[in-house]
């Protein structure tokens, strides 16, 4: 929400109420704090509550949330330029130009002076880039002559590199729209729209006079407020400037660094994984339920949901005790990320059932360690809190043990493996009779104790973790090639 003041050493207060005040409020903080660190100067205030009342809007709004002060006349579209330029650096084309022309090599060889043309009018160009060199080529010796293309022409390729190029302005907002003041819709993707054709569509009974929307001129910071990646994330966590600020500093950080190396290989997280793994860093600074707001490069809308205090409780607890990064690659296209799975369940407060049958399936192939398996059961038995079912899966994996040894000394491991193939089926088809008449089978062989069958016997619901820890239990990986990918 913008408020403009008059009498006050700023005329403008700036509160984060909703995502996209946020968001402008986070990149705003930004551009000024390179301001401050460019040009000495500081040109915002943070308000305090003791304040509060030399603006009225805090009584319209239902009382005090922090917000920023500044002036309207500090920002300026040469200050945005250059921020712009350093806040995205080498993902604008002139810059990497001018780092291959900074080389103190005497002579440019013939495939640097390529790379270098590539940037002027080649595969690296853009549209402004091939206006602004026009037929000039670099040929080895006219350097100066390129840097000074680019110098006198520096602020038209950045406006219009930031404004077309798909990672940066176009990928948030109408192009048509930055710098403008105030537009009759918000000049955002998903929110702005074609007045002549859609205002009645959008309308109350369409009646264009019910039509309600606000755009401001600050909202072109907005995207300097999201991570620079594939699907761009904002945290909403505007509790307090402070909270809000060093929430998605931190998550910037995690995103601008390097893929880190593993046992020889890159460690490829989604974007939403290594967001998650970014806020269970930043878990100090999460006070409530927090808000994130997505922007996928290939979609035109942006996109929410909620991530719960709880649900990073429980993440940052299991990487505390487990590793779970196993994938499993059913072909090309498609591959099981467990990881991600439970991230994915946890998130979506879900339980990890689905998961645990998906990997038990793979178990008929041998191809996921038994261990994989107790650790997603005891996770989703952690989950669902229901009293003595860790005491009873831990017997449950306790007998499927005893069992397993008992039945290989006897008939062998094929024998093994045939009850568990039967019992999977039976627990995937949820099939608990099919289950208990197996289980019966099988101690009755051995002569075996059946404290886990009275287990399944007493749970009318809640039989499944128990049926999956038995299972589990059956598992001898000395017995198998196990297939383990990071």
């Amino acid at each position: 929400m913008k408020v403009k003041l008059e009498g006050q050493q700023y005329d403008t207060l700036l509160i984060p109420i909703e995502w996209r005040g946020s968001a402008a409020t986070v990149g705003i903080i930004r551009y000024f704090e390179y301001i401050e660190d460019k040009e000495g100067v500081k040109l915002y205030e943070v308000t305090r509550k003791r304040d509060a009342d030399k603006y009225p809007v805090y009584e319209e709004i239902g009382g005090y949330i922090e917000g920023i002060l500044y002036n309207q006349a500090d920002i300026t579209e040469a200050r945005y330029l250059k921020f712009c330029e350093v806040f995205y650096g080498e993902e604008f084309q002139h810059i990497k130009l001018e780092r291959e022309l900074s080389s103190q090599d005497a002579e440019y060889t013939e495939d640097k002076i390529n790379n270098i043309n590539s940037y002027i009018a080649g595969v690296n160009s853009n549209t402004i880039l091939k206006k602004v060199f026009g037929k000039t080529r670099f040929d080895g010796k006219n350097k100066d002559e390129i840097l000074e293309l680019i110098e006198c022409n520096r602020q038209d390729i950045i406006r219009e590199t930031f404004r077309y190029k798909t990672t940066m302005y176009r990928n948030f907002a109408n192009v048509n729209k930055l710098f403008s003041e105030q537009n009759p819709h918000c000049r955002l993707l998903g929110f702005d729209l074609d007045e002549n054709r859609k205002s009645k569509a959008v309308s109350y009974r369409f009646d264009t006079d019910t039509f309600v929307s606000r755009d401001e001129r600050e909202y072109d910071f907005i995207p300097f407020a999201f991570t620079y990646s594939g699907e761009g994330f904002f945290i909403n966590n505007n509790a307090s400037i402070h909270d809000l600020i060093k929430s998605n500093d931190c998550v910037k950080t995690v995103f601008s660094e390097n893929v880190k190396v593993i046992d020889n290989r890159k460690a490829r997280d989604s974007d939403r994984t290594k967001l998650i793994k970014a806020l269970i860093d930043v878990d100090d600074f999460l006070q409530f339920d927090v808000e994130i707001i997505c922007k996928s490069r290939k979609e035109e809308v942006f996109n929410t949901f909620f991530l719960r205090k709880k649900s990073i409780r429980r993440l940052k607890k299991i990487y505390e005790k487990y590793s779970v990064k196993y994938t499993h690659k059913y072909n090309d296209n498609y591959q099981l990320n467990v990881e991600e799975e439970i991230i994915n369940c946890c998130v979506n407060d879900g339980y990890l059932d689905g998961l645990i049958e998906q990997l038990l399936v793979l178990r008929k192939s041998e191809i996921f360690p038994s261990s994989v398996l107790g650790i997603l059961i005891d996770i989703n038995v952690d989950w669902k809190g229901v009293d003595n079912m860790d005491r009873r899966v831990r017997r449950a994996k306790d007998t499927g043990d005893s069992i397993r040894q008992k039945i290989e000394v006897k008939y062998g491991y094929n024998k093994v493996n045939s009850y568990r193939i039967k019992l999977t089926n039976a627990i995937i088809s949820r099939d608990k009779n099919r289950v208990v008449t197996i289980m019966i089978q099988m101690f009755g062989c051995v002569g075996a104790s059946n404290d886990t069958l009275f287990d399944m016997l007493d749970d009318k619901s809640d039989w499944f973790d128990v049926a999956a820890g038995f299972v589990s239990a059956l598992i001898n990986d000395e017995n198998n090639d196990e297939k383990k990918v990071d």
